[in-house]
């Protein structure tokens, strides 16, 4: 059992570590079109959240991708993901219970893809609830 657990953090590590690596060197690579949209969201204070975001991205998935204090990699992970939720999500008018459950957890019509937040974080917290400190 113990080796089926390695494989399944060591497939999460991966993914997510590369990810967030990604996501942080896009950031760097478009920096004043992502200042103009963390201004938009945070005001006057979008620079230091959008370098603060670099930060833990790149932090957060090298840790990742070498098995590094994986539970507290994770936990900040998890932590700016539950703040993308928060600042990005806008609902929509839903016509029905169906359309409404839909704008809360698969894409609202404010542009957020809440799923992919969402499978995100569900994964972030498995690291950090399955992972030794």
């Amino acid at each position: 059992m113990k080796g089926e657990h390695s494989a399944g953090t060591l497939i999460l590590r991966i993914f997510f570590g590369a990810a967030f690596v990604i996501a942080g060197l896009d950031k760097v690579l478009s920096f004043s079109m992502a200042k103009g949209m963390f201004q938009g969201i945070f005001g006057g204070i979008g620079g230091m959240m959008l370098v603060l975001a670099i930060i833990i991205e790149l932090a957060g998935g090298v840790s990742l991708l070498f098995g590094y204090q994986t539970k507290i990699a994770a936990s900040f992970l998890a932590l700016l993901i539950v703040i993308a939720l928060i600042t990005t999500f806008k609902i929509g008018s839903a016509p029905n219970v169906i359309a409404m459950l839909r704008e809360i957890a698969v894409m609202n019509t404010g542009g957020s893809n809440t799923a992919v937040n969402l499978a995100y974080l569900a994964g972030l917290l498995s690291l950090v609830f399955s992972e030794k400190p």
